[in-house]
């Protein structure tokens, strides 16, 4: 609950989106997987801020598309990395992964059905950014302390 209220505190009161900004505490450790949580969260920054600013449905579409496929890129480029260095949580890994793809579906789908909502909005505020923020301190940093121990800093 703890990490939940740090991630609201990102948000002004009003649920005006405020950029979610890079923090230490977020790395793994891992040069290659970093630079891809800050593009991760800089998709999510974009998407929240077209919904926010009601830009119109093609733009919305446009910048969620751009959150899937980079999604999408940045999970395959994990799970390969597992593969290949037998990381032994990858089961549990790829589940969550698969989680998350399914809720990002279920916001396309919502989208499509009901426009830019505020509930879609809070969605995105909370729910994603909850999970990716939590999935990179508690999740993603376990497979970075493997790949150190390991001496791999991938590149």
């Amino acid at each position: 609950m703890l990490r939940e209220n740090r991630v609201h505190q990102m948000y002004q009161e009003d649920n005006s989106v405020t950029s979610i900004v890079w923090e230490d505490r977020f790395s793994v450790g891992i040069a290659l997987i970093d630079e891809q949580h800050k593009m991760l969260i800089q998709r999510l920054n974009d998407l929240s801020k077209a919904i926010e600013m009601n830009q119109s449905v093609r733009e919305i579409v446009r910048v969620l598309g751009f959150l899937i496929e980079y999604t999408n890129f940045h999970f395959s480029i994990e799970e390969k990395h597992m593969i290949e260095n037998d990381y032994p949580g990858l089961n549990h890994h790829r589940t969550q992964h698969e989680e998350f793809k399914t809720t990002l579906n279920h916001l396309t789908e919502d989208f499509e059905e009901e426009g830019a909502t505020k509930a879609l909005a809070d969605s995105i505020n909370v729910f994603l950014t909850n999970w990716l923020v939590t999935h990179f301190q508690e999740v993603d940093i376990e497979f970075g302390k493997f790949l150190i121990e390991k001496g791999l800093l991938l590149s």
